[in-house]
C-alpha cells in the first residue's frame, strides 16, 4: 500500500485513532502530573520521513526524543518529539517545582522525560490496540536531545530504512502551568499500515 495515495476515509480513520490515542495519552499524563490536563485536537500527517525534520523548524533545531520500536502485529519505529523548553516546563512540572527552575536536561530531567513520554506512547498505542484487537507492545525506550536531523539520521538508521513515511500525530497537552507540544511519528514497516487500516475495515 502506498501511504501517499490514501483516500480521504482512510486518512478520516487515521485521525480518530489519533483523537483516542491522544485522549488516553491526556488521561495517562493526568495521573503523572496529578492535574487536568486538556489536549487539543490532534492533526493527523502522513509526510515523508525526509520531512520529518521540518516539523520543529528544521534539522538543525534542538529537540528531545524517546525511541521505541512497534513490535506485535504492527511493525515499524516510534518517536515522541517535543522542543527543549516544553521538555523542560514538563520536567518541573513533575517535580513539583515552578516551572523554569530546569536550565538545563540533565540526567534527572532526562529521566522524567523518558519516563512521561514513554507512558504517552504506551497509551497511544493501547488505545490503538483496543480499537483494533491488535496486539501491540512498544520496546524499552530510548531518549536523544540533540538537532531533528541528527535523531532523524539515528532512528532511520536504526530500523534498516524500511519505513520512508511516516504518520505524525501532532498534539498540544496543556495544564494551568504548562503547555507540551508533543509529536508522536510513527514510521510503519511495509504492510503495518494496511494491516492497521484492514482492522478499522478502510482497505
Amino acid at each position: 500500500m502506498d501511504p501517499q495515495r490514501l483516500s480521504a476515509l482512510q486518512l478520516d480513520a487515521l485521525s480518530e485513532v489519533g483523537n483516542i490515542g491522544a485522549g488516553h495519552a491526556a488521561t495517562a499524563l493526568s495521573q503523572l502530573l496529578g492535574t487536568a490536563v486538556g489536549v487539543t485536537v490532534p492533526r493527523v500527517r502522513l509526510l515523508s520521513v525526509t520531512e520529518v525534520s521540518g516539523v520543529f523548524g528544521g534539522p538543525e533545531n534542538l529537540v528531545g526524543a524517546v525511541y521505541s520500536r512497534l513490535l506485535g502485529d504492527l511493525s515499524g519505529g516510534l518517536l515522541f518529539i517535543a522542543p527543549r523548553d516544553d521538555l523542560l516546563a514538563l520536567a518541573d512540572a513533575l517535580r513539583s517545582r515552578p516551572v523554569g527552575t530546569a536550565k538545563s536536561l540533565g540526567a534527572d530531567e532526562e529521566g522524567l522525560v523518558l519516563h512521561a513520554a514513554s507512558v504517552l506512547q504506551s497509551s497511544y498505542i493501547s488505545a490503538i490496540a483496543r480499537l483494533t484487537e491488535l496486539s501491540l507492545l512498544p520496546s524499552p525506550a530510548d531518549f536523544a536531545f540533540d538537532m531533528m536531523g541528527a535523531i532523524m539520521q539515528a532512528v532511520t538508521a536504526a530500523i534498516g530504512m524500511k519505513a520512508d513515511t511516516a504518520i505524525l500525530i501532532m498534539t498540544r497537552f496543556e495544564t494551568e502551568e504548562i503547555a507540551v507540544d508533543g509529536a508522536l511519528f510513527y514510521l510503519p514497516d511495509p504492510d503495518s499500515l494496511e494491516v492497521l487500516l484492514g482492522r478499522l475495515g478502510i482497505v
